[in-house]
C-alpha cells in the first residue's frame, strides 16, 4: 500500500475535506458495494473496546458513554438522540481517529464516522484534540490489543 499524495486539483482539495470531516459517502475511495453488515461490524468493533475507547478519550468517562451510546443508536437505528452538552468534542476526537482497515473495515468506519458527527453537531461543533503530527502516542495499540 502506499502512501497518499496531494496534489493541486480542486477535487483532490475537496476529497480531503471530505475525508476529514464528511460527508464520508460518494468519496472515490471504494468501488465495490457496501456490505449489509456495515453498521453492525462498526457496532461489534466499538462495544468490544468499548471500556478502552472510554478511557483513552480525553473527555469526561460519563459524559463520552452516555454520548457514545447517542451516537451507536442513531447509526443502528436512524433515530437521533441528543447527546449530552458538551460531548461534541468527544465524538470529534473518536471520529478522526477511526482507523479502516486496523480498526474496521471501510463502510464500517464510515457509517461509524456518520454517526459521530451527526450526533456531535446536535450538541455543538467543538472540534476533538488535534491529531498530533510528532508521534501517534495517542493510538497507542496496547489499549486495544486481543485479550
Amino acid at each position: 500500500m502506499g502512501g497518499c499524495y496531494p496534489n493541486k486539483e480542486s477535487q483532490t482539495e475537496i476529497n480531503q475535506k471530505r475525508v476529514d470531516s464528511g460527508p464520508w459517502f460518494g468519496l472515490p475511495d471504494v468501488i465495490y458495494p457496501e456490505p449489509e453488515t456495515s453498521r453492525t461490524e462498526a457496532l461489534h468493533r466499538v462495544l468490544k473496546h468499548r471500556h478502552n475507547i472510554i478511557r483513552v478519550n480525553p473527555a469526561d468517562d460519563r459524559l463520552f458513554d452516555e454520548a457514545l451510546r447517542c451516537a451507536l443508536t442513531y447509526m443502528m437505528t436512524g433515530e437521533l438522540c441528543p447527546p449530552p452538552s458538551g460531548s461534541d468534542p468527544a465524538m470529534r476526537y473518536l471520529r478522526d481517529r477511526i482507523s479502516v482497515p486496523r480498526d474496521m473495515s471501510i463502510y464500517a468506519g464510515k457509517r461509524l464516522r456518520e454517526a459521530l458527527e451527526t450526533t456531535a453537531a446536535l450538541s455543538g461543533d467543538r472540534q476533538g484534540r488535534p491529531i498530533p503530527v510528532r508521534d501517534r502516542r495517542d493510538q497507542d495499540p496496547a489499549n486495544f490489543s486481543q485479550i
